[in-house]
């Protein structure tokens, strides 16, 4: 199944090329066959003369220039629009290519830019497809790419597919993320760093069907969207007494299909969908021995691995919704979601190796001493469960008061369950050395289960309302509450411990109320001029975590400006200030919690110098500042250790980026489109950590440059083919972070890449 699906994907770029070919082959013949644009046009031989026929007024000579609906190649029934860009790009990388490919992953070599096909039908009373409409980009040597196909006859259906690709690659050489040397991810070791990395295949599809698409009475909906997922990562895993990495196979895929309808009964608009999803999940580590972080033979080692994952689940989900406008002064608009959510998953874990210490109390029994050991094969297991039904309901109301007042309020409930249930087991066996010969041990749990239930229940009321004072000037207004209570329980076994541990049966219970007001304005003070403004102050709370609300203050301003046709002014600026205090073990809301304050600045200019040059350029600021309330250990050299109850953990960013383009015609046949864009972080700037201070503090930032100039010249050749010839720089440079992190901050992961590009656009259907 997982084969057949990956190939009906990669089929459909196959259909839209094949379909650009034909278009060419049509587009062709029509040609030959017919030199005057006009011909097509002209009504079949009826047996009468010229007298016969009425009489038309001589078209004048602007009236036959060419416009969109004459744009196009006959081919037989059907007028044909299409473009094909192919071409080759090349690369040079200098500086850390794990981290270019991380950040990029372009790759030199045949690229199809993008290409468009519309085939319109001349008579769409006649024939199966009025309208085919095939898109696509990315292709070849990008990292993404996506086609999409429109099919449709406006009277009987409408067909669309979607289809998306993407190449993920995470490789950086930093404190989480390690290089290794191991295929397929090949890159020089370095143990000092980290412990993940990526380069994994998504393949995504959308597949809609329309029955009816203009019956205002009922239209049918089927829909399929297929997912897969798959490729090596690496991973660390601690057991034993020493840290591993090992690569893992990720393979997951899920399949949805959906049906439904929708239409009119009366004065009621009505929708109905009914959804099934099926997801798996076979991710492997397959005799992943791996590197062991400490390769001393004093401490445990592996010599056999296997970890397999599988996860299989479903999920139902209806949807039902209601609309209706009573007596052009009410506006009624209701929904109802169900959706339930299996998933049944198993963890099993295979190992052998030697002087593993698990750290049960007892086991293994001495004397002797419990290292040096072989460890026979040995296992842990756990087999899971948990279902979650959820259902979501929201009713809207709105009765325009007058023609300037309108007054709305939405009701919200949302009620979910989440129930699950594991079943432990684990096998150890060590054989150690005795006087005379050895002597094997072993140890076993098993069926040792746990169970924990999640009951949440949230009502939200939201009322607001707008008045237009006139066409220039109006306001909205609202305020927010909101209700929570959720439960939780955990009985049985710990599931984190080796060895049989009964929990203490735990019970929390939260009741959570958050309030907030929100209002703004839009005026317009010339008719060149629109100011907006949004602000929204009050609490929100967390689903799952137990903490207090959110405080928050945002404010969001923009305004467009524009002294005449050919020139445009775009400011706009959001400041948000979020306060999240937070409980732990009964600690006063005050002694921790989270302070994030951000502010966005956005600013842009239009300008139509001429008919010939058009510039765009912005300038864009992002300022962050956060403020987390934590406990540490700090590791003071050769070997103290400092504890620190109440440190910070601050981060900031002063990213600046700046862009400009500009797109000039040098002459009939040829256009120029340079750009230019800049990001700078100068993160935390002078300010350094004192991890030993009173109190302590940890500043982390990502002090960095990024640079992007590009430059592009198209050639028309003729009216099919167009040549160009393209050039684009990037410059990456992180010594700032060495500053920020001195010694220990490794290398910086600096790089420049340089990716000319050739290519040439073919044309059907464009006009002189």
């Amino acid at each position: 199944m997982n084969t057949n699906i990956t190939n009906l994907l990669r089929t459909l770029l196959g259909f839209a090329l094949g379909l650009l070919l034909l278009a060419s082959v049509a587009s062709a013949q029509t040609s030959t066959a017919s030199t005057k644009p006009n011909d097509a046009a002209k009504p079949a031989d009826t047996g009468k003369s010229d007298k016969d026929e009425p009489k038309k007024p001589a078209k004048k000579k602007a009236d036959v220039q060419p416009t969109s609906d004459i744009v196009g190649e006959d081919a037989g029934d059907f007028v044909v629009t299409s473009s094909i860009e192919i071409g080759y790009r090349g690369m040079r990388v200098g500086g850390d290519v794990n981290k270019y490919q991380s950040d990029l992953n372009y790759n030199a070599g045949p690229r199809m830019f993008d290409t468009s096909f519309l085939m319109k039908a001349k008579d769409s009373k006649r024939g199966f497809i009025d309208t085919l409409l095939v898109t696509s980009t990315g292709w070849g040597a990008d990292p993404n790419g996506n086609v999409r196909i429109d099919a449709e006859n406006p009277r009987w259906y409408r067909f669309e597919v979607q289809y998306r690709r993407f190449k993920y690659y995470r490789f950086l050489n930093n404190f989480v993320n390690p290089n290794w040397l191991f295929s397929p991810i090949p890159a020089p070791p370095n143990p000092v760093t980290g412990l993940h990395g990526f380069n994994t295949y998504t393949h995504m599809g959308d597949f809609d069907l329309t029955i009816l698409p203009k019956n205002e009475t009922i239209r049918f909906n089927i829909g399929f969207s297929p997912e897969r997922y798959n490729g090596p990562a690496y991973t660390n895993y601690h057991n034993g007494g020493n840290d591993f990495s090992m690569i893992a196979n990720l393979r997951s895929q899920a399949n949805e299909w959906r049906f439904g309808a929708d239409g009119k009964l009366g004065p009621i608009d009505w929708t109905f969908l009914q959804g099934f999803r099926r997801f798996k999940d076979d991710t492997i580590i397959d005799n992943g021995v791996g590197i062991n972080r400490n390769a001393s033979t004093s401490v445990a080692q592996l010599t056999s691995f296997l970890r397999q994952e599988p996860t299989r689940g479903t999920v139902h989900f209806t949807r039902l919704s209601a609309h209706s406008l009573i007596g052009r002064k009410l506006d009624i608009t209701g929904r109802f979601i169900y959706s339930k959510t299996n998933s049944d998953s198993t963890y099993r874990e295979n190992f052998t190796g030697t002087n593993f210490n698990f750290r049960i109390t007892g086991f293994p029994p001495t004397p002797p001493n419990a290292q040096p050991n072989i460890t026979n094969p040995s296992f842990y297991n756990i087999v899971s469960n948990a279902e979650r039904p959820n259902t979501q309901g929201d009713v809207g109301i709105t009765y325009l008061a007058t023609d300037k007042l309108r007054i709305s309020n939405t009701f919200r409930v949302e009620d979910f369950t989440i129930n699950g249930v594991a079943n432990f087991s684990d096998f150890f066996s060590l054989t150690r050395p005795i006087t005379g010969g050895t002597r094997t041990d072993t140890f076993s749990a098993n069926n040792l289960q746990a169970f924990k239930t999640t009951d949440y229940r949230k009502y939200q009321n939201t009322l607001e309302g707008d008045y237009q004072f006139n066409p220039n000037y109006s306001v909205h207004f609202g305020y927010r509450y909101a209700h929570r209570h959720d439960e939780q329980t955990l009985t049985g076994f710990a599931l984190n411990s080796n060895s049989p541990t009964l929990l203490t049966p735990e019970f929390e219970e939260a009741t959570n109320n958050t309030n907030a007001v929100f209002g703004g304005f839009r005026m317009r003070p010339t008719k060149n001029w629109t100011i907006y403004f949004d602000m929204e102050r009050g609490t929100a709370d967390n689903v799952f975590t137990r903490i207090g609300n959110y405080d928050y203050t945002n404010i969001r301003a923009k305004t467009r400006f524009s002294p005449n046709r050919k020139l445009h002014f775009n400011l706009g600026l959001i400041t948000r200030n979020n306060s999240n205090p937070s409980e732990i073990a009964g600690v006063s809301l005050s002694d921790f919690g989270v302070d994030v304050r951000s502010r966005i600045f956005t600013s842009s200019i239009d300008w139509l110098v001429n008919p010939r040059i058009q510039v765009s350029t912005g300038y864009n600021y992002n300022w962050v500042e956060s403020d987390s309330v934590i406990e540490y250990f700090y590791q003071v050299p050769p070997a103290a250790s400092v504890f620190h109850p109440q440190g910070h953990a601050l981060y900031f960013q002063r990213l600046n980026h700046f862009f400009i383009d500009v797109t000039a015609r040098l002459n009939r046949r040829t256009s120029l489109f340079t750009s230019y864009r800049i990001n700078h972080d100068n993160g935390q700037g002078n300010r350094l950590s004192d991890p030993t201070g009173t109190p302590g503090n940890l500043i982390t930032s990502y002090p960095m440059s990024f640079q992007t100039p590009e430059a592009r010249l198209a050639i028309r050749l003729n009216r099919h083919l167009d040549w160009n010839l393209g050039y684009q720089y990037f410059n990456y440079n992180e010594d700032g972070v060495l500053r920020a992190f001195p010694p220990a901050g490794g290398r910086a992961q600096n790089y420049h890449a340089h990716l000319p590009y050739v290519s040439l656009r073919l044309y059907f259907g464009r006009k002189e």
